[in-house]
């Protein structure tokens, strides 16, 4: 089950993040030292801007999303940041429920278009969000915790509800 973390739920952000971070440090913008050290009043503030979304499996929380406002100020564009999935649960549909659950979101936010980057290397998220229908624009970066990574963003159109019907 995916559902959006309440602002009250503030650790339950930190604890899935930090494990991200641990689990994954090669793959995000940011490190496990900056996150470990940022003190409660920046993980509340950091719920309430953003569209939190936590995968639970018989109760154990196993996944993250979260969608925010575009990093480059684009008006019908959200990002889609901070996915991950425990590696015991990889491959069973819990990434595609939490990338669903930020387009949804994205969506009813006035969004026609979800992005996001993916480190040089992680074949395993490329491929995963390949099969959700985003694809690379070209656009290239180096990853902010590693510089000397590189990292691509890709693109999701959300197609308008009415698109594709008859008039």
């Amino acid at each position: 089950m995916v559902r959006r973390l309440a602002p009250a739920e503030w650790e339950s952000l930190r604890e899935l993040r930090l494990s991200a971070l641990l689990d994954a440090p090669g793959a995000f913008a940011s490190s496990i030292e900056r996150e470990r050290s940022e003190p409660e009043t920046r993980w509340r503030e950091r719920i309430a801007r953003h569209a939190c979304f936590v995968a639970e499996v018989r109760g154990e929380r196993v996944g993250l999303a979260a969608g925010k406002p575009s990093y480059d100020g684009i008006a019908d564009r959200r990002d889609l940041i901070s996915m991950w999935v425990h590696p015991a649960h990889r491959g069973r549909g819990v990434g595609t429920g939490l990338m669903r659950a930020v387009v949804e979101w994205a969506a009813s936010d006035g969004a026609r278009e979800v992005a996001l980057w993916v480190a040089d290397g992680n074949t395993a998220a490329a491929a995963a969000y390949r099969r959700a229908g985003f694809v690379p624009t070209g656009r290239r970066q180096p990853l902010p915790s590693n510089p000397a990574v590189g990292e691509e963003e890709w693109v999701l159109a959300i197609p308008a509800l009415d698109e594709g019907r008859a008039s």
